[in-house]
């Protein structure tokens, strides 16, 4: 194998970390806390689903696309709910195609009157697709040098083996909360499945362990006339740990009504090098819908910190019949609809 498919094969691998681990690398944490911890599916027993299109401007030539899905259905009478969701990445100019799907199963403890616990299970299937016609091997230039074309197709027997990939995986997670707070914690990777396209190369996805912390204040309880009636200060903290690399992520969100405005702060760290972000949130709920804007802001710093800008848009609908009579009451922990 000569350097430059030792190149491509360093430039594949690299993506598919670097797409892989943008499963917990959203503007929007706290209304997607299921991407965090599939325990979330589960809370408060509700009938979702809900959409979420990404754009993040890795530089300006090239843009990864976020496409994300997800659906919650409960059993009441049995204490379990039922959650999917499907993320795919896509970078255009080469062709390359990330998908993770998952189906959890979550079940219902209550531990006190005001405090529940729910644990859960998430089996998952990762795959990956490259267009290798969007690759450019060294025998297409060799065997045309002089020519001044460039060969359409290669013979080299690596082109057939990085078009696709794909691997089971498995999780477990749970959360603990109330009405007032939240605390969980994530196993993701339990499998260690191997992502490589040559499976004669070890690739595998460490084990990620994810920790998850929020609290939500009543910001109005004397009902002032300056903030509407029901108004909420939501904190939410999320801490993964992945091999050598560190993922720290932080939000504070703003209820005041239908309406909520919040600010989310982002870190990582992979080998030394830093992933750091500042964005903002902006959400509407009218009745059954929830509807979101979402924008990370771009910073880098060469050789030690880079942050590439992430807009988001995103649709959440409730099936419940009672939530169109919320009356501003939107707060994130809710355990009304478990009785």
């Amino acid at each position: 194998m000569d350097f430059r498919n030792l190149y491509i094969i360093l430039f594949v691998y690299l993506f598919c970390k670097f797409s892989f681990a943008q499963e917990e690398y959203v503007v929007n944490q706290t209304k997607y806390m299921q991407k965090a911890n599939p325990s979330y599916f589960g809370m408060n027993q509700l009938n979702r689903v809900g959409v979420l299109y990404g754009s993040l401007k890795v530089n300006d030539a090239n843009t990864l696309d976020n496409r994300y899905f997800f659906g919650s259905m409960a059993f009441q009478d049995n204490n379990f709910s039922i959650g999917i969701d499907i993320n795919q990445f896509k970078m255009g100019n080469i062709g390359m195609v990330n998908s993770l799907a998952n189906i959890s199963y979550i079940y219902k403890l209550q531990l006190s009157n005001y405090t529940f616990f729910l644990p859960a299970v998430t089996i998952g299937m990762i795959s990956s697709n490259v267009d290798v016609n969007n690759l450019l091997f060294e025998d297409q230039i060799t065997s045309s040098l002089g020519s001044g074309f460039i060969a359409t197709q290669s013979a080299d027997p690596l082109a057939p083996l990085i078009s696709s990939v794909s691997e089971f995986d498995l999780g477990a997670s749970f959360i603990i909360h109330s009405e007032e707070f939240l605390v969980g914690l994530t196993l993701k990777h339990l499998r260690k499945p191997n992502i490589s396209f040559n499976k004669e190369a070890d690739i595998t996805l460490p084990i990620q362990i994810g920790i998850q912390g929020g609290y939500e204040f009543d910001i109005n309880p004397y009902e002032r006339r300056f903030l509407p009636r029901y108004s909420y200060l939501f904190t939410y903290a999320n801490i993964v740990k992945s091999g050598e690399a560190i993922y720290i992520g932080l939000a504070q969100d703003f209820q005041l009504g239908e309406f909520s405005i919040g600010l989310t702060q982002q870190a990582g760290s992979v080998n030394s090098f830093g992933l750091n972000n500042f964005g903002m949130t902006l959400g509407l709920a009218f009745e059954n819908f929830d509807f979101g804007v979402h924008y990370n802001f771009p910073f880098r710093q060469p050789g030690k910190v880079y942050s590439p800008s992430i807009f988001e848009f995103s649709v959440i609908f409730d099936f419940s019949i009672y939530r169109r009579n919320n009356r501003g009451l939107y707060k994130r922990l809710q355990i009304d609809n478990y009785y």
